[in-house]
């Protein structure tokens, strides 16, 4: 086996990275934990018998669990947002904003929640968004090393 005598290379940080591994976490974890969140509502579901929250459909706005899912959308978009700061260059504050646009972009892509009102709309449009934002704001806040 050959050894090298180069040092371990060390990830370079940089905006485009951090857009781009950003964007695509919290593409996924905005597929992912959902899924998750809403096959173990209807596994407890299943298990004690109750029917009321199997047979709702993710996109009822009026259902509880269409909350509980928003709430999967917003720590998903937390840890997206956490991780582009994370490998973003100093303290970017482009970064959010390119992240917040492109979330807001794909939320236009995605099925509507039915009933829609002022206050769904709100939520479901700006959970990803507030997510984003609180992802890369904690590891900006005072008293945190800039190195992590």
């Amino acid at each position: 086996m050959l050894k090298s005598h180069h040092s371990p290379m060390l990830i370079k940080r940089s905006f485009w990275l951090a857009l781009c591994v950003g964007g695509l976490a919290q593409f996924a974890l905005k597929l992912i934990l959902p899924f998750v969140v809403l096959f173990g509502i209807r596994l407890f579901s299943l298990t004690t018998e109750n029917n009321s929250l199997w047979l709702e459909h993710p996109n009822n706005s009026s259902h509880p669990v269409w909350y509980v899912l928003q709430g999967a959308v917003f720590l998903g978009a937390c840890l997206a947002g956490w991780l582009a700061a994370w490998l973003s260059p100093g303290k970017s504050r482009l970064l959010p904003m390119v992240l917040i646009l492109l979330s807001l972009i794909a939320t236009g892509f995605e099925q509507f929640p039915m009933p829609m009102s002022s206050m769904v709309m709100f939520i479901w449009a700006g959970t990803p968004c507030a997510g984003l934002f609180l992802g890369w704001l904690l590891p900006q806040l005072p008293g945190r090393s800039s190195n992590m």
